[in-house]
């Protein structure tokens, strides 16, 4: 069988959409299944930083951003983080009195972005296309979703890698943070 010139005009459209759709079923596979898991994590001790009284986290999804001093090589910086309280235990988190605590990185393991703590699940739905039932952490630069009740595990976008955990400890009605998971991806790298 020859192939003819007119023959193109039906070949090639539908190589561009059969490729084309070939690359969203890849790419929504990516977004939703290909992450890496949350497991137990390594501590890397740091300075006992004030995170919140334990007062201010009365209610399971209350939170608090704060900011952890890092040494990373000669620089010293700031992550941006926050703490909050969850309705059930978690790995890495802090129980304490029957209540959970949890503190988490907020720069987005995919390309760095500061991520948000979007307490309210419809609202998360339109601004980040990620349906839950309810509050998560989402990166606005490229839409990807985090799950505090798995620990931080990545679970909608481009990014495959959890959010650092920060180890958090209790003393004279306050929580602090005590250290932070390594490796902490992508503060150092830069």
């Amino acid at each position: 069988m020859k192939l003819e010139r007119r023959d193109l005009i039906w070949i090639i459209p539908s190589a561009i959409a059969a490729g084309f759709f070939g690359w969203l079923s890849w790419r929504t596979i990516y977004i939703r299944f290909l992450k890496t898991g949350v497991s137990q994590p390594v501590w890397k001790d740091g300075p006992k930083v004030h995170v919140a009284k334990v007062s201010e986290l009365r209610q399971p999804w209350a939170f608090k951003y704060f900011e952890y001093p890092l040494q990373i090589g000669t620089a010293e910086r700031k992550l941006q983080a926050v703490a909050f309280r969850l309705p059930q235990p978690v790995a890495g988190g802090l129980e304490l009195d029957g209540a959970h605590f949890l503190a988490l990185s907020r720069i987005c393991t995919h390309q760095g972005c500061t991520v948000n703590f979007v307490d309210n699940p419809e609202l998360g739905a339109i601004a980040y296309n990620f349906r839950s039932d309810h509050p998560f952490l989402g990166c606005p630069c490229h839409f990807g979703a985090f799950e505090p009740l798995q620990a931080g595990r990545a679970v909608y976008g481009p990014p495959r890698f959890p959010l650092p955990r920060l180890r958090l400890e209790a003393g004279d009605g306050a929580i602090y943070a005590t250290g932070y998971e390594t490796p902490l991806r992508p503060l150092e790298q830069g």
